[in-house]
Order: structure tokens, then C-alpha cells, then sequence
């Protein structure tokens, strides 16, 4: 019977994945169940072909597709990886040459993830972008993540030491992280790639309970001193203290 790995699930979990199938590149055939638009550039910038590709739009939509699937195959679930041993993306060109260190901003979830937690009333990913323009200083670069549209509705505009990256291939996006010295972002894939890298992350976490969340994306890295984590209820008034351990935390890795 063939065997067929199953790669289910958005960014963060495909760069846990990516270790194992370019080890396993040729040892199995890879069937990918996503709301991750950019899934096949993804996993084209690291050598994996994907035998398929099914892409939801939600849960209902998800549910069709695995009920869906062949049944004459045996589908594995992937290994996970904790870190790389360096970034699985090509090297793009350095955004800054001013020698000053950069950093790396990232302040939207998925739009599948945030219309799943509007759904159920739950605390949101996307964090204000707001952040951005309390953090900027002539100190440092910074690098802001997100799609093109999330960006210009922030009403910034690029600098000598702000820059954009916006390419709708997330190969190409987060191949910029590696060029971070710290991170810091909402509950997104941009911060498992930077803690994946051991690139000081700090992250604004919803305060609510989220088992694989925390136990795939946030407590080893946390444990290992990779991640700090902000956790808020509501943003309205906890933002001045989100943005105070944000100064401190750049202060300290900086």
C-alpha cells in the first residue's frame, strides 16, 4: 500500500514539517490540507513537491476534504522539528547596510485564524498597528511583515531604517526573517520562523487556552529561552503594557 504524508494544518506547522520532508524528500509523497493560499510557493522554496494540494475555507469545508480523501493509500501524520539548523530559504538580498541592528515586526494572524476566533468570540490574533510606530527609532531598522494590503491601511511609509516585506510568497517572505536580530509579532508563522532560527522572539499571545498551540508553538520555546511571551485579555487597555515589555525587550537584545 503506498504511503502518503499528510501535511495539515497553516505556516506554523509547515516549518515544523520542513525538516523532516527534506530529509524524507524522496522517501514519500506528500499530500498537503490548508487555508494557506501560499502553501505551494512555500513549499516549493524548500525543494518538496506536493503530490496535492487541497485548500479549505473553513471548518466545514476542511471536513469535506478529509472525509474526501483516497482510501486506498495509508496516510501518515509528518514529524515536527523544534529549530533548524539554519533557514531552508534562499538567502534574499539585505534589506539595510546601515550596520544597525533590525528588527523584525509582525502584527496580523491569518485571516482564516481571525475569522475562526471572531467566530467563537475569542480573543484576537492581530494586535494594533499602532506598536509599529511606538517602536520606531533611529537605534535600529526595522522590518514589517504582512500583506500588501494589511500594510497600507497602517498609513506608513518606508524609510532608511523601515522597510516592507509584503511578497504574497511566504518562501520569499520569511526567507527576510534570518536578517532579524529580534522578532517581534502576533501569534503568526513569522514568529515560529524566528524562534525556529533562535532568533530572541517576543510574542503578544492571547490570554485564553490553546493546547497545541501552546505545546507545538509557544512552551519549548519559552522553556528554552528562545520566546517571551505577552499575554493579554484585552488589548484596549493592556496595549501601554504590551508596549512597555516591548521596549524592554528590545533594550535587553538589542
Amino acid at each position: 500500500m503506498e504511503r502518503v504524508v499528510v501535511l495539515e494544518g497553516g505556516m506554523g506547522d509547515f516549518l515544523q514539517f520542513i525538516p523532516f520532508c527534506q530529509a524524507n524528500r524522496h522517501n514519500f509523497k506528500y499530500v498537503c490540507i490548508t487555508h494557506l493560499k501560499g502553501a505551494k510557493g512555500l513549499f516549493d522554496g524548500v525543494g518538496i513537491d506536493l503530490k496535492k494540494l487541497y485548500l479549505y475555507g473553513d471548518d466545514k469545508e476542511k471536513a469535506a476534504i478529509v472525509s474526501g480523501l483516497p482510501q486506498s493509500v495509508q496516510y501518515l501524520r509528518c514529524s515536527r522539528a523544534q529549530y533548524f539548523s539554519g533557514s531552508p530559504f534562499k538567502a534574499e538580498k539585505l534589506l539595510f547596510d546601515n550596520g544597525k541592528p533590525v528588527v523584525g515586526i509582525h502584527v496580523n494572524g491569518s485571516a482564516y485564524s481571525l475569522n475562526t476566533q471572531k467566530q467563537f468570540g475569542m480573543v484576537l490574533k492581530a494586535i494594533p498597528s499602532a506598536l509599529i510606530k511606538e517602536l520606531k527609532s533611529d537605534s535600529y531598522n526595522l522590518i514589517v511583515f504582512g500583506l500588501r494590503y494589511e500594510i497600507e491601511i497602517m498609513g506608513l511609509n518606508e524609510g532608511d531604517n523601515l522597510k516592507f516585506v509584503t511578497n504574497e510568497n511566504p518562501a520569499i517572505s520569511l526567507a527576510y526573517v534570518q536578517q532579524c536580530n529580534v522578532v517581534i509579532a502576533s501569534d503568526s508563522g513569522i514568529k515560529t520562523m524566528s524562534s525556529m532560527l533562535k532568533i530572541p522572539t517576543l510574542v503578544w499571545l492571547g490570554d485564553y487556552q490553546d493546547i497545541p498551540r501552546d505545546k507545538f508553538f509557544i512552551n519549548p520555546y519559552v522553556n528554552d529561552g528562545v520566546m517571551i511571551v505577552f499575554k493579554y485579555q484585552n488589548l484596549d487597555s493592556q496595549f501601554n503594557d504590551g508596549v512597555k515589555l516591548s521596549k524592554e525587550f528590545l533594550k535587553t537584545f538589542l
